[in-house]
């Protein structure tokens, strides 16, 4: 009523022509074909027809959550935007930390009925050609009828079938733009909140964007204790259930007596109990991502310390064994990453698993075939173990500065 219908009767327009120059400062796009009528139509513009011509106007309301803080990637030290639903946003946020004309950002529409928009963002002067060539062929290749989420990108771009995660998901603007920096392409989908970074690399779980704004000495402690947590996380469980049911001789007689007075009474053996108790935990946890905030915080107190109180006295189950289950679950905590944290969750699983066979040496076995799993995995053709930068491995000896100079050595 207002930018068209007033300044269409005001002005006498009778051609687009007269539209174009006569008219309020609105975006108007052409309309050539039957596939541009449709598409704009449902991207929310008002469509005009004069003489048998058709002329769009974009009169479409937001209809995202704005900017807001991130809410699955706690923020300790830095910016506190995060990404939305709106497509346009999203580029701005991350256009707004990197000012430059080599900062690339190639967009596609892909979906039959969806006709979702997808851009790939990268540093023309630091990213691999290959591996941008190689994205944008297999995005090319995308014919299905709907993408409602970045994660459906993911399951037909990646050809690798691994446990471990290969491709990180993030709210954070500031994340992004790093790696973006560090020749990783991003991935940004319509409608969610969420950019991929390809290729990902196991060290960058080990890593949070917070660690490059605290000091170097912290961080590296930090690194340390995310990485014993990780390894308490997979093999406490399976070390305790080898120790305690093959492998008795290693441990201290004072230690062994006491382990057996608190399993005296439990119906179960050590190994039925450990899946037990894992699958409690694993219970516990979902239902409290799951249910609303309030209830969630009830619910965890409930499960972990009413239940398992409970079923220590009842001699269901034995209270070391908690502690221990306890402990590998909180470990894996430190990770934010819900891929990983599910990755995390099978391997702890194959540990048990191998440690009921034959103790020592099946644990043993399953650290082996961890390894070789982990060492085999190519992330978008890069080893993933690797690491792109020495002095920012697990100990951050100096803080990664960008300079133009360097990019040459970088990629």
């Amino acid at each position: 009523n207002d930018f068209i219908i007033k300044s269409i009767v005001s002005n006498n327009i009778k051609s687009i022509k007269d539209i174009k120059n006569k008219t309020y400062d609105i975006q108007i796009n052409d309309i050539n074909t039957e596939k541009d009528f449709y598409t704009l139509l449902f991207q929310g513009f008002t469509i005009l027809s004069i003489n048998n011509k058709y002329i769009a106007f974009e009169t479409k309301a937001s209809l995202d959550s704005g900017i807001n803080e991130a809410t699955n990637e706690k923020v300790l030290k830095g910016p506190k935007d995060s990404f939305t639903e709106n497509y346009q946003t999203n580029l701005g946020l991350i256009r707004k930390r990197i000012r430059s004309k080599k900062l690339i950002i190639k967009e596609y529409t892909k979906g039959i009925d969806s006709k979702t928009k997808i851009a790939i963002i990268y540093m023309n002067n630091i990213a691999k050609k290959e591996l941008v060539n190689k994205i944008d062929k297999r995005i090319n290749n995308i014919n299905i009828d709907y993408i409602a989420n970045s994660n459906y990108i993911e399951e037909i771009i990646n050809k690798d079938n691994n446990i471990m995660p290969t491709t990180y998901y993030t709210e954070r603007p500031d994340l992004v733009t790093y790696n973006i920096m560090n020749g990783r392409i991003a991935i940004v989908t319509e409608n969610s909140p969420q950019v991929m970074i390809i290729p990902t690399l196991f060290k960058d779980y080990l890593h949070t964007i917070d660690d490059y704004y605290l000091k170097e000495k912290n961080v590296t402690v930090t690194r340390i204790i995310r990485f014993i947590s990780f390894i308490f996380s997979l093999l406490i469980p399976g070390l305790y259930i080898a120790l305690t049911t093959y492998n008795q001789e290693t441990l201290p007689i004072s230690l062994l007596i006491n382990f057996s007075i608190q399993r005296e009474g439990v119906p179960f053996p050590t190994v039925v109990e450990a899946i037990l108790l894992w699958l409690i935990f694993e219970i516990l946890k979902e239902s409290d991502t799951r249910i609303p905030f309030v209830v969630g915080t009830s619910m965890s107190i409930v499960g972990a310390i009413v239940l398992g109180d409970a079923a220590s006295n009842a001699g269901l189950l034995s209270p070391i064994l908690i502690v221990i289950m306890a402990i590998s679950s909180i470990s894996s905590f430190s990770f934010n990453d819900n891929d990983m944290v599910n990755s995390i969750r099978i391997w702890k699983l194959i540990f048990i698993l191998f440690s009921s066979f034959i103790g020592l040496y099946g644990l043993f076995i399953a650290i082996l075939l961890f390894i070789i799993n982990i060492c085999s995995i190519s992330s978008y053709g890069i080893d993933y173990i690797s690491f792109d930068n020495i002095k920012d491995s697990i100990i951050l000896t100096k803080k990664y500065k960008f300079k133009k100079t360097n990019n040459t050595k970088r990629r």
